[in-house]
């Protein structure tokens, strides 16, 4: 006889499927909306309309599986041998993150630099953005909720696409390797950013794994939070700001 499911179960499945197919498409159907009109009122409308699923879905993957197991992982040696059973492979995975976290703060320490010495700034990284210009913000207001955005994603975005994914696809229900787990979470997030095109789709999945390997080495989402925010926010370091 079929034991039916728990209703925990029943909502770690459904939050999975919205990860997995709601929020994709319903992001790339979003921006579309917003680039045929990149007005301020709708850049802000999108940016809490994001904000708002992120962390009402946050609160049901804290619900549903618990707080410990989001948060924190306590992995075997065996469960992913590769990374933590070969001193080698373990250093060089520490070097590549800490290479991460250099080219994230690079901007940040530039910009630093430049209003030290009284140097002005080209925008160049604002430049290059351009063709994102009617999902980045513009005036304050926007920068204000940008900024906002940018804390819940830190927040939300590792609660749900490290800590819920990796605990659904290794821990229950489906038992997969935490090396497979690790992969697939990271690609499920790099589909919340069609919006960016093929190319960032595989640069925010790779972002995802450097994330994840973060999480696994730590056994904490604090560090993986702490860095997402930052490389978002420094966003409002890189793009000219409003005028006055």
């Amino acid at each position: 006889m079929n034991v039916p499911l728990s209703l925990s179960t029943l909502v770690q499945h459904l939050l999975f499927i919205f990860l997995l197919i709601v929020t994709p498409a319903w992001d790339f159907w979003d921006t579309r909306r917003l680039k045929r009109n990149p007005t301020s009122a709708g850049k802000i409308r999108y940016y809490k309309t994001l904000c708002a699923w992120l962390w009402i879905a946050t609160v049901v993957a804290y619900l549903s599986v618990g707080g410990r197991s989001v948060f924190t992982t306590y992995p075997a040696a065996e469960e992913i041998p590769w990374l933590l059973q070969h001193p080698w492979v373990f250093y060089t995975v520490e070097a590549v993150i800490a290479l991460f976290v250099a080219l994230t703060l690079l901007p940040v320490v530039l910009v630093i630099r430049k209003k030290l010495r009284k140097q002005p700034r080209k925008y160049a990284g604002a430049d290059s953005l351009k063709s994102l210009s009617y999902f980045l913000p513009a005036t304050r207001t926007e920068r204000r909720w940008f900024a906002f955005v940018c804390i819940t994603a830190g927040i939300c975005e590792e609660s749900l696409f490290r800590g819920f994914l990796l605990h659904y696809l290794h821990a229950f229900p489906f038992a997969l390797g935490l090396t497979l787990a690790l992969l697939i979470s990271a690609v499920i997030f790099g589909l919340q950013h069609l919006y960016l095109g093929a190319g960032g789709v595989a640069a925010t999945a790779f972002g995802g794994i450097i994330f994840g390997l973060l999480f696994i080495l730590t056994g904490s989402l604090l560090l993986p939070m702490l860095l997402h925010a930052v490389t978002d926010l420094r966003m409002l370091v890189i793009l000219r700001p409003p005028e006055a």
